[in-house]
């Protein structure tokens, strides 16, 4: 018996809903959250033939992480660590080690004072001032050269003089620098010195007709030199020159200046 048009209708309305339906559920599967990891990954496009393998990507830090090292500053290639050229080692090229030297020559100077006695120092009947004598007089020292342009020691020295009917005597030990200023000019700049010496030693003046008593005596006074030279005559390790000279020589009781012009050597063991 043939079924009856309206029932084939009422079948087929089920099917008809579910293939309507189809379209809607694969959309909403493609926006749930999640979809994305579930999906596979695009796959990547081909290389070209004898192209070079591209590195693999980084895994991105997390922002904030502390656990993260700092970047590192990007360093140019081949540039060494620094050095400060004013403390940088520099070999001598003129003078080092052990240093000793002599000078002397024509000395010219005068006293003025007293006595080494407090009832006598400032009363004008024992003041005795001998004007300016003539004799000689130089220095010995020992010491190191630091640089090529500093050398620093110890100097024993002084001068005699006769002025008038009066003997003069100065001397003692003194701290002794000679400096080179002018030693990065080079050539024969480089041989002028300046010298400066400071010290304490004695000073005596006697009268001819008086004896062995003291009209001046200055019991330990200060000494300051001061002087200027030039050592460009050379002869194996001695370098020699002429050499001008002052110092000054005073106390309570003593007021003595000296003047020298003389010659000067100076040995230096290296370089």
């Amino acid at each position: 018996m043939a079924t009856p048009l309206h029932l084939r209708r009422a079948a087929a309305l089920p099917a008809l809903l579910g293939l309507g339906l189809l379209p809607s559920i694969a959309a909403a599967q493609q926006t749930a959250p999640g979809a994305a990891e579930r999906s596979p990954p695009p796959a990547a496009a081909p290389q070209p033939a004898g192209a070079p393998a591209a590195p693999p990507a980084a895994a991105p830090q997390p922002a904030g992480d502390p656990a993260a090292p700092p970047a590192a500053a990007p360093q140019p290639a081949g540039d060494p660590a620094g050095t400060d050229p004013l403390f940088a080692p520099t070999p001598s090229v003129r003078r080092s080690g052990l240093a000793v030297g002599i000078a002397g020559g024509l000395a010219l100077g005068s006293a003025a004072g007293y006595p080494n006695d407090v009832q006598k120092i400032g009363f004008q009947r024992h003041y005795t001032e001998t004007g300016v004598g003539i004799g000689g007089g130089g220095y010995l020292w020992i010491g190191g050269a630091l640089t090529d342009w500093l050398t620093f020691g110890g100097a024993l020295g002084g001068h005699g003089l006769i002025a008038a009917d009066h003997s003069v005597l100065a001397g003692g030990f003194m701290f002794h620098t000679e400096v080179f200023p002018l030693f990065s000019l080079g050539e024969l700049w480089r041989e002028v010195g300046l010298i400066v010496d400071a010290g304490t030693g004695v000073a005596h003046t006697t009268a001819d007709a008086g004896g062995d008593a003291d009209v001046i005596d200055g019991a330990l006074p200060a000494r300051l030199g001061v002087g200027v030279f030039y050592e460009g005559i050379r002869l194996w390790k001695v370098s020699m020159g002429p050499w001008l000279y002052a110092d000054y020589t005073w106390s309570s009781s003593v007021r003595q200046p000296a003047f020298y012009l003389g010659w000067r050597s100076a040995i230096y063991t290296g370089p």
